[in-house]
């Protein structure tokens, strides 16, 4: 009981100290009050000689209003567009307009379409080697896709195995590619490309003259592309990647032997126009119905059902088939042609002649840049 008074007694001394202070504090700066008829206190003397009006209090800082972020509409996060990337085929230019069409389809205020090449740091040699031109793409896709929401390829004849080379090389999902759609890509290699590989070294003396007419033709048959063409294979489909192949029942430039892609689903369809069925192969990238499949691959980042009518399913195939068979005959007569033409150089009086052609034939290739 006893420690219980002592600590009661210091806190009321405490309080009372306290007060007394309080009130010392109050009396600070005036006379003393007298107290009755009495002498005036002989008080201590005030802690502070300043008086109120002395004091002087500098101005309070004024800050100019500004927005509340309290108050702030909120907005919305900036949405960002897909990309579509085209990648040309094989002796295409960038300038060509062979993917006008489908560029037309994609709505420019959720996709940016662009095409491989068209970007000079990132140059398509459409005659140079595979590997190189798949490095290419690559790059790009890496260095641009962190722009957009998802990147979408679409590849028409040998872009295919450029854009297969990719993957196979490392790009990936990961990378942001979601869609990957193939016109006419002749991924298991070409017959077009294999027959001119095979022969153009044996008939040397006469390679310029075969070179002029496939350049007038089609295409120069003689390039690092063209033999990469000649042995390409097929890849494991990419994983996270959305995949279809599509082709023209009367494509027989890149026909269903050249088409084939394990793993990948295929539509083919009929032509519908008088030039899809005089060229299957370039009439691929106009045909509607091929459109309508690649539009919607890009918007679902999915295979779409297989849609087309029971016709189509029955006869495309049948079509395809008697088109190859067409297309290899005339590939097998071309061959002919050239190896006779070789031939005849053994005739005494054609050598000169066919040796002088084919000088001015190489001239005139290299004259326009090959």
């Amino acid at each position: 009981m006893f420690p219980g008074v002592v600590i009661r007694g210091t806190l009321i001394a405490l309080a009372l100290l306290s007060a007394r202070g309080f009130a010392a504090s109050a009396d600070d700066g005036g006379p003393p009050v007298p107290s009755g008829g009495g002498h005036p206190s002989t008080s201590s003397p005030p802690l502070t000689e300043l008086r109120p009006s002395d004091i002087k209090t500098a101005p309070v800082p004024t800050i100019a209003p500004g927005p509340d972020p309290l108050f702030e509409p909120l907005r919305a996060p900036e949405h960002k567009r897909e990309l579509v990337l085209f990648v040309g085929g094989y002796g295409s230019r960038v300038d060509d307009g062979a993917f006008d069409n489908l560029a037309a389809r994609f709505p420019r205020d959720r996709y940016e379409v662009r095409r491989l090449g068209d970007d000079p740091r990132f140059p398509y040699d459409t005659y140079g080697g595979v590997d190189a031109n798949a490095q290419v793409l690559t790059d790009e896709v890496r260095a641009v896709g962190g722009d957009y929401s998802a990147v979408n390829i679409v590849s028409h004849s040998m872009g295919g195995v450029v854009t297969d080379r990719a993957f196979a090389n490392g790009l990936s999902a990961g990378d942001g590619v979601r869609t990957f759609v193939a016109i006419a890509g002749p991924h298991s290699g070409a017959d077009y490309a294999r027959a001119p590989a095979f022969l153009l070294p044996i008939i040397g003396p006469v390679e310029d003259i075969v070179r002029v007419v496939g350049v007038a033709a089609a295409r120069d048959p003689a390039s690092e592309a063209v033999r990469d063409l000649a042995v390409a294979r097929p890849i494991r489909p990419p994983a996270g990647v959305a995949r279809v192949d599509v082709s023209l029942a009367t494509d027989g430039l890149v026909n269903q032997f050249d088409a084939r892609d394990p793993g990948v689903p295929q539509r083919l369809f009929l032509p519908a126009s008088l030039r899809e069925v005089i060229d299957g192969h370039g009439g691929s990238l106009v045909n509607r119905e091929i459109a309508d499949l690649v539009v919607e691959t890009v918007r679902t980042h999915e295979v779409p059902p297989d849609r087309r009518d029971p016709i189509t399913r029955l006869v495309a195939p049948i079509l395809w088939d008697q088109e190859t068979r067409l297309w290899r005959r005339f590939l097998l007569v071309a061959a002919l042609g050239a190896v006779c033409l070789y031939l005849s150089r053994w005739v005494p009086f054609c050598r000169r002649a066919i040796d002088g052609f084919n000088t001015w034939c190489g001239q005139l290739v290299r004259s326009l840049g090959r």
